[in-house]
């Protein structure tokens, strides 16, 4: 079973995730070493995201490689080859339970919205790792899509000196 499910995922100021249009411009300005995501995706086992996020991730070129991945879709989708990739069109915490039964490092719950959202509704998530970008966009995709009952517990926070904000949360047991 995963040793932790983690939603990683950099945000504006104001909780959007992608610009409307579906694109990420906003984070080009902020790539930084300093935000250790090598040192993240090697203690990766596998990814789970939506339709629309994996079609903008193939779009760019898989980068995965055969790394176990959960697409949470009731649509036929190609899969680029020498990729591992599995869909499900069941509720997202069911999807999640059976899939990440089977992986044994950290899982990433990419996204979109809709999926964080239910993902964190089904108590599928035990880990928010935020990174807050310096922009406000004003609209577009937004990170939660419903509300979210807590109390999330605050693990970690760090301000890099280019203005972005790195928040670690733990989602408590029992949230319903």
């Amino acid at each position: 079973m995963a040793t932790d499910v983690v939603a990683y995922l950099a945000v504006s100021l104001d909780g959007f995730i992608a610009e409307a249009d579906g694109t990420v411009h906003f984070l080009d300005e902020f790539g930084s070493d300093e935000f250790g995501y090598d040192d993240f995706i090697e203690g990766i086992g596998a990814t789970v995201m939506g339709s629309t996020t994996y079609e903008q991730v193939v779009g760019f070129g898989w980068p995965y490689g055969d790394m176990p991945t959960l697409v949470l879709t009731s649509r036929k989708i190609d899969v680029p080859n020498g990729a591992n990739v599995t869909f499900s069109s069941e509720r997202t915490g069911d999807a999640m339970g059976v899939f990440c039964a089977t992986v044994t490092k950290r899982v990433w719950v990419i996204g979109g919205g809709k999926v964080v959202t239910a993902a964190l509704q089904a108590g599928a998530v035990d880990t928010l790792e935020l990174y807050v970008m310096p922009v406000v966009l004003g609209r577009g995709v937004p990170l939660f899509t419903e509300p979210c009952e807590g109390p999330l517990t605050l693990l970690e926070s760090m301000a890099y000196s280019n203005g972005v904000v790195k928040l670690v949360y733990a989602l408590s047991e029992g949230r319903s």
